[in-house]
Formats: structure tokens, sequence, C-alpha cells
């Protein structure tokens, strides 16, 4: 039974890409020291079947210099407990340092443990990709994510509108966990709204009737006029992707929430940001957004907070929290507010 936990632990982490120096292998030495070489080749092998072999892993690996690392530690650590290492892991490694060490691709696939099951969303390998710092999932958008799965009666049947989607996790998180009438992700990039759709084809497929048959990635019109027909079976939620300029553009259809994670980083964006938010909460009576901030810079924030309050937007509640992705990551500040208009 340790050993099973064990696995599952490895297989989470290494999915998601988790820090290899916060990988918990004292654990897993323990485990392995006290097993003999039968023991040991099955319980390896079991290892390699939970992450480099798991079949989502297999389907939407990790960066490979992840996996090449990985590997490596992984051959250290068994090699530490005086264990022989198991050919297929052996193999595997050298394998991949056969094929050098450069990464062929820009992007790679996270995969993340959810309430429910696991989403699954191909980021960038860069901090910044095409000019846009929107192609990996930030702080907030996680904290937003588990927020709303667990409080799940504040979004059920509900029409959802998500300002700066990014990749989706907050939207599908929502929408496998919360049951909302309909979701409408957004965002400017192009080439944001192109990987979002692939996301959202990953995680919702087996879910789906695509009535609208297919689209064209590089033409937004098409993305768009194909995500009108795209339905949860399971869920009844309808499904929309739109490009949205919050400098030149309004959102006319109907909403009863919004939600936005990680907006709040520069005040030019914000002041833009704040006009949007506005004219879709005041559009009828009762709409509410949720909005989760990393507060990075204090004085960014309190200018957010000065310009909500100046645009006549009443934050009527708060949650606080700090977080740390794993022990050796920086601990940062979350702020989740609850906006509605004044009367």
């Amino acid at each position: 039974m340790c050993s099973t936990l064990e696995i599952e632990d490895l297989s989470w982490k290494y999915l998601c890409m988790y820090p290899l120096r916060d990988f918990m292998w004292e654990n897993f030495q323990k485990i392995l020291t006290t097993m003999d070489y039968d023991e040991s080749q099955v319980f390896q092998q079991q290892v390699l079947q939970g992450t480099a072999n798991h079949p989502v892993a297999q389907k939407y690996p990790p960066a490979k210099t992840y996996m090449q690392l990985f590997l490596k530690t992984l051959i250290n650590q068994i090699e530490d407990c005086n264990q022989e290492v198991l050919d297929d892991l052996y193999s595997m490694y050298t394998g991949l340092l056969s094929q050098g060490n450069f990464q062929t691709s820009d992007f790679c696939y996270k995969t993340y443990k959810q309430k429910s099951g696991s989403i699954t969303l191909k980021e960038t390998c860069k901090l910044i990709c095409d000019g846009t710092t929107g192609m990996c999932t930030w702080e907030a958008s996680h904290f937003l994510a588990e927020w709303c799965s667990k409080n799940t009666s504040h979004f059920q049947g509900k029409k959802i509108l998500e300002l700066g989607a990014g990749l989706g996790l907050t939207g599908l998180a929502v929408m496998k966990n919360c049951k909302p009438a309909s979701y409408t992700f957004t965002d400017v990039h192009d080439s944001v709204l192109k990987v979002l759709v692939e996301n959202i084809v990953i995680n919702l497929f087996s879910e789906v009737s695509q009535s609208s048959g297919e689209y064209d990635a590089d033409n937004m019109k098409s993305i768009e006029s194909w995500s009108r027909n795209f339905e949860s079976k399971d869920h009844d939620t309808v499904v929309h992707i739109k490009k949205l300029d919050w400098e030149s553009d309004t959102y006319e259809s109907d909403v009863d929430l919004v939600l936005a994670a990680d907006v709040v980083y520069d005040p030019d964006v914000i002041v833009h940001f704040i006009k949007v938010l506005k004219d879709v909460l005041c559009k009828k009576p009762g709409v509410a957004a949720y909005v989760a901030s990393t507060v990075r810079n204090p004085d960014t924030y309190v200018f957010f907070r000065n310009e909500l309050a100046r645009s006549g937007l009443l934050v009527t509640s708060e949650v606080q929290q700090q977080y740390r992705d794993s022990p050796s990551q920086q601990e940062v500040s979350l702020s989740l507010l609850y906006i509605k208009p004044e009367v």
C-alpha cells in the first residue's frame, strides 16, 4: 500500500513537471532499501509505468529536458540504494540522450490533478512566447480554479465569461466541476487562442459533440464559428471562444458571472480591463465578478483597487492566501475579490 501511494505521488508530480529537487526522494529510498532484487525490479517497473510510460505522458509528454533529468535522478536514487537499475529504465534514458539535448518544440504538456480527474494543458517551455506571457499558467489561475472547484454552487447553471482566459485552466476546471450553463473563453492574442482551442479539445473531446465540424487554427473567425456549437454532453455546457481586445472591443452577449485571473500586472492594462469589466457588470442587475490576482507589486495592486473604486465597482469580499507551488519556490500572495457595481 505504501509503495502504491508513493508511485501515485511520483506520477502526479511527473505529469505536472514538479521541480525534481522537491520530490520526496527520501520516502522513495526508504521503500526501495527494504526490497530484494525481484521486488525492486517490479517496483521500478511500476514507477516507470506511472511516470515516463504513463498513458497521459505518452500522448501528452512533459518537456524533453525534464524527462531526461527525471530519469537521470531516478537512476541515481536507485543506485544510491544499492539496487540494480531496471533495464527498461536505462534503455529509455539512453534513448533520450541519443536524441540530443535540444527541445524540438517551444511547447510541452503539463497535467494537473483536479478535484475530479485531471486537466492537461499545452504550455510553453519559455516565460515569454510569441510576445506574450499568456502561454503558461500562472499562480492565480491555479488559485481561482481550485476555489471554484470547492465552491461549485456559485457557478452551477450560470452563463460565465472569462476575461483573459489564457490557456484555459480556470475555465476547464469550472466546466468539469461546476456545471455552468455556458462558458465563454476570451483572450486577445491569436497565438494564445490557438493553443486554448487545442487544450479545450484535449480535455473535452471525449465529452463533446462537434456538429460544426473542423476549424482552421490560423483563422480566428473559423475558431469562433466552430466553437458556437461546441457542447458538453455530460454537463450541457455551451462553450464559446472569442477574441476580445480590452482597448477597442465590447462584449455584448448575456452574462451572469465574470471570472479573471492574473490580469492585474500593469497599470495600462488594468485601466482597459476595468473599462470592459464595468461595461459587462452594468449590463443587467445581479452580474458580479471574481478576480484572482498574484500580488507581485503592492503598488500595482493598490492602483487596481483604487481604479475599481473610482469606476464605481465595489469589492464586497476578499479571500487572501499565501501560495507556494513547491518547497523550493518563492511564496507569493494571492487575492480573490468579489466585485459588484455600486447601487
